[in-house]
């Protein structure tokens, strides 16, 4: 009995030892490839976004998308490997040459700066359908893992975002961002495409084992109209006349401050292109037209303090007159009671649509005015003095307020 268990652990250990010998010679004997494909591939160029119609919302509010690409497909490189035996290529992508400036994550998106402050572009992959972010080199997203021979492709998603300190431009401008690339590396991390690349590649900047094939920068050109309104009459002056106090008069007589708007067409924002297969711009895809810009908003703003801001009070200018506030109300001098049932809110937004009715209470049509030709764009407004408790002193009692008018 002793002899045979002493044989049994005896080939126990021989077992062992065998299999670590054939584990230690699998790994000395692993070996890296070198890889060589031929082919051809399309270095170089823009992907420009045609010219798009942009009235960009005025409310101060960044993080708006302001125009999408979806499902762009650059299908110009041509890669054979099969040289090289029965090795595996993926296509991988990437983006490089970011101009300055901040970058922000907006619903999740990594959004880079382009040429134009406040003005910035998102960029994911569309080849998987999963919409991974396409990271800057020398980070890189795989988009597929092919034996030997295959097209190359940039497949990408790109949305271009308002981001903080956005002032429009106005009329065609052109906004530049990032370049993207595709490039071929080896699937086995072992091994490398050192060899040949397809003709007309380059090698990726600090790696000279992978070859990029297609690079595009991207472009975009907008036509930006502005958002903003402007008076018809800029620097208007109310003429409030000449105002003798009485102890039994607590206000002046309301007169005329009305005001007309001079507002650009509402192209919106917000639109798209779908499946644009040219290699060189977006303009072949199915489109979706821009959301039209929400109703027109009007804000007041005194120049000097508020007095009540709820009744529209605001103090004259230092110097003159003392004793007397200003005071605003929406509506026409003779609609106005002592009591004004509308007064302006300072520094508060109002619909254009809720003070003249010609103004549209609803999303503008794409290219229309910012109410119906032909009809009146007045927006009334009353002025009057208000008695406070200062002791009267005569003199020139002026004021001034800041009308900003813009489209959502």
């Amino acid at each position: 009995m002793g002899r045979f268990k002493f044989n049994y652990f005896s080939a126990k250990a021989l077992y062992s030892i065998v299999i670590a010998i054939i584990s230690m010679l699998f790994i000395n004997y692993s070996f890296a490839a070198s890889i060589s494909c031929s082919g051809y591939t399309s270095i170089g160029g823009d992907y420009a976004v045609q010219p798009i119609n942009i009235t960009a919302p005025k409310n101060g509010q960044a993080n708006t998308l302001l125009y999408s690409v979806n499902n762009a497909v650059v299908d110009a490189a041509y890669s054979d490997c099969r040289a090289s035996g029965t090795l595996w290529v993926n296509t991988a992508q990437t983006i490089m040459n970011i101009p300055p400036g901040d970058i922000y994550t907006i619903d999740g998106q990594t959004v880079y700066p382009t040429n134009i402050k406040g003005l910035g572009v998102s960029i994911t992959e569309s080849f998987t359908g999963s919409n991974k972010p396409i990271p800057i080199w020398p980070s890189y997203v795989d988009t597929r893992s092919v034996y030997n021979n295959y097209w190359t492709s940039l497949t990408f998603n790109l949305k271009l975002w308002i981001t903080p300190g956005f002032v429009a431009p106005i009329g065609p401008t052109q906004i530049t961002t990032f370049t993207v690339v595709a490039f071929i590396r080896a699937t086995d991390s072992n091994n490398t495409i050192s060899g040949s690349c397809p003709s007309g590649s380059i090698r990726m900047p600090g790696n000279n084992n992978v070859c990029g094939e297609i690079t595009r920068r991207i472009t975009f050109t907008g036509i930006f109209e502005a958002g903003t309104c402007e008076l018809l009459n800029p620097n208007q002056t109310v003429e409030m006349g000449t105002y003798h106090t009485s102890p039994a008069e607590k206000s002046s007589p309301w007169v005329d401050a009305g005001f007309q708007l001079k507002c650009p067409l509402a192209w919106g924002y917000g639109g798209s292109v779908k499946n644009s297969t040219n290699f060189n711009d977006a303009g072949n895809g199915t489109k979706t037209v821009n959301n039209g810009n929400q109703p027109i908003k009007i804000k007041v703003t005194p120049i000097n303090s508020s007095v009540n801001p709820l009744q529209g009070t605001f103090k004259l200018n230092e110097g003159g007159a003392e004793g007397y506030d200003l005071q605003l109300a929406w509506g026409a001098p003779a609609s106005q009671t002592s009591v004004p049932a509308k007064p302006v809110q300072l520094g508060s937004w109002i619909t254009a649509a809720s003070l003249n009715s010609n103004y549209s209470a609803v999303p503008y049509a794409i290219g229309s005015s910012a109410f119906t030709n032909g009809t009146d764009g007045k927006i009334n407004m009353s002025a009057r003095y208000l008695r406070n408790s200062q002791d009267v002193k005569p003199g020139i009692a002026n004021a001034s307020v800041e009308v900003l008018a813009t489209y959502e």
